[in-house]
């Protein structure tokens, strides 16, 4: 079979739903002497890393909930999957409805069956504090920038708690995506929204180690005038069944938001 599975392949830096492979059914159910109308039913995937831009540049996340037909000719390897998903941060959709039907006509084609493809929400019944994910931003897939974007208006002051779950940085060793949910905390001037924000969406095609990226986004926003405390902790998506929440802070006033999050 040429599939991906086991084999050095970079991820794609554009639309690419030519990674998809397929891996006939009968492969295996002709060894095991299985026939396909002996049941019915469904493989269900849950792509916890799902990304796209709208058509004005604003950044979207959602969990995609994918189920495909057990009587389909193919299954879709893993791999190939996780690569095409990933591409699609590259691709710019009108809808969330165009995204879905999008990916569920890309599988139909490789499974050569039954698709359906829904978006989900990402918070659910977590208790997060305000989100930062519905600023309207126009952004581009190649958008760099750094702390520069970073501002506080002065005089003034409050105490906040806010969230995206729009963060994305590169694995330094595989340079594959790494998604996570940042939290912070803060006293002192307030931070301008959209130039967070933009700051933290700054870090897509930045290379690091999930450690090394929360102490990065600490120091930058504690070294900002005007802010007294902080503590920043990044709620990473599993790897290999292991998930990683850095914490970092300037003060013991600030607790780190215990348990996971749905995503992970």
């Amino acid at each position: 079979m040429d599939i991906p599975l086991g084999k050095s392949i970079a991820q794609p830096k554009r639309y690419a739903p030519e990674v998809l492979a397929a891996v006939s059914r009968n492969l295996a159910r002709s060894t095991l002497n299985i026939q396909s109308n002996d049941f019915s039913g469904l493989d269900r995937w849950t792509a916890y890393e799902f990304f796209w831009f709208d058509q004005q540049g604003r950044p979207q996340v959602a969990i995609l909930n994918i189920e495909i037909d057990c009587a389909s000719e193919n299954l879709v390897e893993s791999k190939s999957l996780k690569l095409y998903l990933n591409s699609c941060y590259y691709r710019r959709f009108d809808s969330a409805l165009d995204a879905e039907n999008e990916v569920s006509n890309q599988l139909s084609n490789i499974v050569q069956g039954g698709v359906r493809v829904k978006l989900l929400a990402t918070e659910h019944s977590d208790n997060l504090p305000i989100s930062l994910d519905d600023l309207w931003l126009n952004i581009d897939t190649s958008y760099v920038s750094g702390k520069s974007e970073l501002s506080a208006k002065q005089g003034s002051r409050v105490h906040e708690k806010l969230y995206s779950n729009l963060f994305r940085s590169l694995c330094p060793v595989t340079a594959q995506p790494d998604w996570a949910t940042i939290l912070i905390e803060y006293r002192g001037d307030k931070l301008i929204p959209e130039a967070l924000l933009r700051y933290l969406l700054s870090y897509s095609e930045h290379s690091g180690f999930h450690e090394a990226c929360v102490e990065s986004i600490y120091r930058d926003i504690h070294q900002l005038d005007g802010i007294d405390d902080v503590a920043v902790c990044a709620k990473f998506l599993r790897r290999g069944g292991i998930d990683i929440c850095p914490f970092r802070t300037s003060t013991s006033d600030f607790k780190e938001l215990s348990g996971r999050l749905v995503r992970q």
